[in-house]
């Protein structure tokens, strides 16, 4: 019996990010599931659940480091790794984005294959995937 696929929430208002993020991905082995405001996100998590989150900070209708914090009050979405992919470099905002909840940080523009290792290092630590074969799967089109 073959893995299910690792479902994956992007969180990004700018089409052609979006587009560039969504093109990496395999999508034989990823479900993709797209949003371009935090209550789509929440709406999409609600619905369908999510092993990973791409999320933009500046988003129309809030800060994503707002909605990762809220996230990580839920119990539901706690153990939810999330990547923030972000226009934010300072120092200061990448340590308020993981005291806030991130698994990590990502300053745009950013290197696809940097991208890529950074997802599939935070998928290799996540318990829940860690215990499966989700790992075992290429998640990314080369």
């Amino acid at each position: 019996m073959s893995a299910l696929p690792c479902k994956v929430l992007i969180v990004e208002d700018d089409d052609l990010v979006l587009e560039l993020i969504k093109a990496a991905f395999d999508t034989e082995t990823a479900v993709l599931y797209t949003a371009g405001t935090l209550a789509e996100a929440e709406k999409v998590l609600r619905q369908n659940g999510a092993d990973i989150l791409l999320l933009d900070r500046m988003l129309p209708d809030g800060d994503g480091l707002q909605f990762c914090s809220k996230l990580r009050s839920d119990i539901k979405f706690k153990p939810l790794p999330i990547l923030v992919l972000t226009g934010r470099a300072d120092t200061t905002d990448k340590v308020l984005g993981l005291r806030l909840g991130a698994d990590d940080y990502l300053t745009k523009p950013f290197n696809l294959d940097k991208l890529k290792a950074r997802v599939n290092s935070i998928l290799r630590r996540s318990e829940k995937l860690s215990q499966s074969s989700y790992l075992k799967r290429r998640l990314w089109r080369y």
